[in-house]
């Protein structure tokens, strides 16, 4: 039996990349407030999460954390795996804010019931939280055993040991910016950051950088850091114009550029076009004034994996009825997921 404690950066989102990262198809604990309708309580149970509640839910709620702990206590037993984000709470900035019991407490009642559990600690890193096609890189640490007896004596001590333990080793799988000068901390990571097509090098990348700005005095190391970061797009940009190139050479690279920029312009022209309805819902459900700025990564997501589809089928049958032809049905059906696949956002 498994406990998955992960940083909390997005809102339900971070459930389902852990999830779908996992063989483990883990239950997931989500903050209470989101099950109160009824078709969000049905549909959140049958994808494997239960409510978690918290003060602000009500005093007397409270008291149902001790049914849902029990209820993971027995989901380990059965050899099941629990997700739970260890902070208590999401926020977007890149670091991570003191754990909180809940884990440490679902452990301790699974070893009541002689269950033996292993803690893995998680890392979720986003590229950016909100920006379409970004990407997310999730790390599972190595695993804490904890012996049935773990807890017998000094609980408190031992759950604070804990917490300190599974701190420091999801610390390393996520980018930390301290909060004093976050924002200009942030900043000068974005200006310096290079693109790396493996996200483990992109973390390690960024990493180095957050320490060479944050450091005082800044080491030799960290600045050569920044250097080579910075100039790296420049000895780039150097040494293709001192490059000798022929006549020949520089129409054919020409050309090619202008078809590549036709091409990216037409995609971007037709992708457009044919998801703008679909789009539109999303901004205006996105946009709304008291949405928790959190939300709108994870409602990005859940609306466009609801709307698009259904958009798609009115589209089709719509190109189905008045081509009637099936050929140019299925091709304009099969050009709608390949222009998302094509289209190169901004």
């Amino acid at each position: 039996p498994v406990i998955f404690v992960a940083n909390h950066q997005n809102a339900f989102l971070d459930a389902v990349v852990v999830i779908c990262s996992s063989q483990r198809n883990p239950w997931a604990l989500a903050r209470a407030n989101v099950f109160k309708k009824k078709w969000a309580n049905f549909l959140l149970t049958s994808i494997q999460m239960m409510p978690v509640y918290r003060f602000r839910d009500g005093f007397d709620t409270l008291r149902k954390n001790g049914l849902i702990m029990d209820e993971c206590a027995a989901l380990l037993k059965q050899g099941k795996s629990v997700l739970i984000f260890g902070e208590g709470n999401h926020n977007e900035h890149y670091n991570l804010r003191p754990l909180q019991k809940g884990f440490a407490r679902i452990a301790q009642a699974a070893l009541e019931q002689n269950t033996a559990v292993q803690i893995v600690p998680v890392g979720i890193q986003y590229e950016a939280h909100r920006q379409f096609r970004s990407r997310v890189l999730v790390s599972f640490g190595k695993p804490i055993p904890l012996a049935k007896d773990y807890f017998t004596e000094n609980p408190v001590q031992k759950t604070e040991a804990l917490l300190n333990e599974v701190a420091a080793k999801i610390t390393p799988l996520i980018l930390t910016i301290p909060e004093n000068n976050y924002e200009t901390t942030w900043q000068r990571v974005q200006e310096n950051r290079n693109q790396y097509p493996d996200l483990v090098t992109q973390l390690e990348h960024e990493q180095q950088l957050v320490d060479s700005v944050t450091s005082d005095p800044p080491t030799q190391k960290d600045s050569n850091v920044l250097q080579r970061s910075s100039l790296k797009n420049i000895q780039y940009v150097r040494s293709s114009l001192s490059k000798p190139v022929s006549g020949g050479e520089t129409i054919f690279a020409r050309l090619r550029l202008t078809i590549k920029f036709i091409f990216d312009k037409a995609i971007t022209i037709y992708y457009t076009i044919n998801h703008w309805p679909a789009r539109a819902v999303v901004r205006s459900i996105t946009g709304m004034e008291k949405l928790d700025p959190q939300f709108i990564g994870s409602l990005k997501f859940a609306t466009g994996m609801v709307l698009v589809p259904a958009f798609y089928v009115v589209q089709v049958s719509l190109v189905a009825l008045w081509s009637g032809s099936v050929w140019i049905t299925l091709g304009y059906a099969a050009s709608l997921p390949l222009s998302v696949a094509l289209f190169k956002p901004q």
